[in-house]
């Protein structure tokens, strides 16, 4: 019940966010400035879902951002998933559940989710429709912005999921 609870979380706040990226992007400079919102999303699934249940939620998050990007179908989905599953082997590597670890693994995770994007497009792509190397300074961008924004969205997803929550049995307060 939890699982998919969290799971039906993770799509709506994937949906919320996507449209407030888009929104926030088109008034802060005409689409100059990205935002990847939901990435940090994915992230916190690393850290807070099993491993079934939260590839499944990162494959919902995927789906949402590959309907509103309109690129190749699967692409984003396939990234979000082995974004998952990357950022629960770097969650051990450091303190990911402070700020400042969630902050650093999710911008690490958006470059990294920006480039292998990129990356995959140029492989699929003929030569001259596919994107130039010369984007990665763009993606960079774009992770220093969602770093900067991802302890917020995380402090959300915690309140939002506080509920989800069951007290250990036996422990008397």
């Amino acid at each position: 019940m939890r699982s998919a609870l969290r799971t039906s979380l993770a799509l709506a706040a994937a949906l919320v966010l996507v449209a407030l990226g888009a929104s926030l992007c088109h008034f802060l400079g005409g689409g100059a400035v990205s935002l990847a919102l939901p990435v940090p999303v994915v992230v916190w699934l690393g850290l807070e879902a099993g491993l079934v249940d939260g590839a499944f939620a990162a494959a919902a998050v995927g789906l949402v951002l590959d309907s509103a990007a309109g690129g190749p179908g699967g692409l984003l989905t396939f990234l979000s998933v082995a974004l998952f599953l990357g950022s629960r082997a770097a969650a051990g590597a450091f303190d990911a559940r402070s700020s400042l670890g969630f902050a650093l693994l999710s911008g690490a995770a958006t470059f990294a989710f920006g480039v292998g994007a990129l990356l995959l497009l140029r492989y699929v792509a003929p030569a001259e429709e596919a994107p130039r190397l010369g984007l990665v300074g763009r993606v960079l961008g774009e992770a220093v912005l969602t770093a900067f924004a991802a302890p917020a969205l995380r402090l959300l997803l915690d309140r939002l999921s506080a509920p989800m929550r069951r007290e250990d049995p036996g422990l008397l307060r």
